[in-house]
């Protein structure tokens, strides 16, 4: 029987190579905001929100907003599409806060929470919380291991109940970018997890999820049960998919949570 200490190198190129063009056909482990699919998305829903005539706001909600970044496009195309904005904020590390209020302090349209989304109220551990990391987490992190140092207790919100004492009846979109606290966070909104309520839900799904003990069977199933719609956001489309084993492969990537009627073309 012949054992290889180490893999031939057609094998190990053959994999190299192969995972490079199945990042590319899956569009994964892309995070360039302009170039992944998210500034595609959100433009299309600005303009299909414009396109209603409606009389409300555009609504969203930005979780784990870091310094700002995302809540910064929002505004700029939503000022673009000449569609009125509502987006709430959340943020837990008090460094990311000081410069988010810093950046949208004095912008009636932003309002900025000091609270990590989870499904129950209290505190916990932020992991890499008080450098301002963007990869801060409420899970205990390997690639964090240098920064443990730097954690500090932050507190946490349900936005279910945020939702209720802002009187909130609608989001158009709710983006999380919590690092491997998507299902606390989504269980945090309770019966207002429903596409009557919530239209579209981006998340991403990666190495964090794998951290937080996480599926993304489980988030399917959480999701598809309140009467979504999946889908794995490209740079011009949406691909609505149901959950197959092949996907789980944590490899960096944004999926959306559809209301039926996106998914129907309407």
């Amino acid at each position: 029987m012949k054992l290889d200490v180490r893999p031939s190198t057609w094998r190990r190129g053959l994999r190299i190579f192969g995972g490079r063009l199945f990042s590319l056909a899956e569009n994964n482990n892309d995070p360039r905001f302009a170039y992944n699919g998210e500034l595609w998305l959100l433009r299309h829903l600005l303009a299909a929100h414009v396109a209603k005539k409606t009389k409300r706001p555009f609504v969203a909600c930005d979780a784990g907003a870091n310094v700002g970044g995302y809540t910064r496009n929002i505004l700029q195309e939503a000022k673009y599409a000449n569609c009125p904005v509502e987006v709430h904020v959340f943020e837990p590390s008090p460094l990311c806060l000081d410069a988010l209020r810093g950046a949208f302090g004095a912008t009636p349209a932003v309002r900025i929470v000091g609270a990590a989304l989870a499904d129950q109220a209290g505190e916990a551990s932020l992991f890499a919380g008080k450098t301002g990391s963007s990869l801060a987490s409420l899970v205990s992190r390997p690639v964090l291991a240098a920064e443990m140092e730097s954690t500090l207790r932050v507190p946490l919100l349900l936005l279910g109940d945020y939702m209720k004492a802002q009187a909130i009846t609608h989001i158009d979109l709710l983006k999380l970018d919590v690092e491997g606290s998507e299902l606390p966070a989504l269980r945090g909104l309770n019966e207002q997890l429903r596409p009557e309520i919530i239209d579209v839900i981006q998340f991403e799904y990666g190495g964090a999820t794998l951290d937080g003990d996480t599926t993304l069977r489980e988030i399917y199933e959480l999701l598809v049960g309140r009467g979504y719609v999946l889908a794995k956001l490209f740079p011009h489309a949406l691909e609505i998919r149901s959950y197959s084993a092949w996907m789980e492969n944590y490899a960096y990537a944004n999926y959306v949570a559809l209301a039926p009627h996106w998914a129907a073309g309407r």
